[in-house]
């Protein structure tokens, strides 16, 4: 069953009691805060009073996508059905500050979920869609002039990716088999990516979360 609970503040803490490295530590508790402004409370199960949701315009490692039908809407809640799991009650004023009109039963909604299974943001299907941080490395060096990326996840899922012209130079300099971070838009095309331990992947994270943020304000 999809549920709301405050896991991100456990996890950040658990890793930074793990973490020895300096760097690293500021790095968890800059990322640590944006998570904290980012999961939204206003994605809500009936009964909440929670009514406002920062969108984040952007898919963190281990989030993932449901996609569900609305059932009806009423008392400003939107009734969405997944599958077999319980409905799930989305927040009408969200949606409405997230620019969604004229919702109806039998709208299709994509939603982000997290692995702790609490409610990211959502959307209409269809429309525009997330930018995504994809943790992994390369499978093979990108050769200079090369326009695709083949990539294999820290899950072990593999792609190929078309690189934008912009960070071509950036993942020419990525040697195969490195721990990496990719960032991949909506039409799947890799637009920026890093390398480097885990406190520059960190660091990486953070601000391409935040400058998402400030776009989306």
């Amino acid at each position: 069953m999809l549920r709301l609970f405050d896991e991100e503040e456990r996890v950040v803490k658990k890793m930074f009691a793990q973490s020895k490295n300096p760097r690293i530590l500021v790095s968890l508790l800059i990322l640590g805060a944006l998570v904290f402004s980012f999961f939204p409370l206003s994605v809500v199960w009936a009964g909440s009073d929670q009514n406002a949701l920062m969108r984040r315009g952007l898919m963190l490692p281990n989030e993932f996508i449901v996609i569900g039908t609305i059932q009806h809407v009423k008392s400003g809640l939107i009734q969405v059905n997944i599958d077999n799991l319980d409905p799930l009650f989305l927040s009408l004023q969200a949606a409405a500050d997230k620019g969604m009109t004229s919702i109806q039963a039998g709208d299709k909604v994509e939603i982000i979920v997290s692995d702790q299974n609490q409610v990211i943001d959502f959307r209409k299907a269809g429309t525009p869609g997330w930018d995504k941080a994809v943790k992994g490395h390369l499978l093979q060096p990108l050769l200079r002039g090369q326009k695709w990326a083949v990539l294999e996840t820290e899950k072990g899922d593999k792609g190929t990716y078309e690189v934008n012209e912009t960070v071509r130079h950036t993942l020419e300099n990525i040697p195969a088999g490195v721990p990496a971070i990719f960032l991949i838009n909506n039409e799947h095309r890799v637009i920026d990516a890093t390398f480097g331990e885990e406190g520059t992947l960190l660091d990486t994270l953070a601000k391409w979360a935040k400058e998402r943020q400030r776009t989306l304000q």
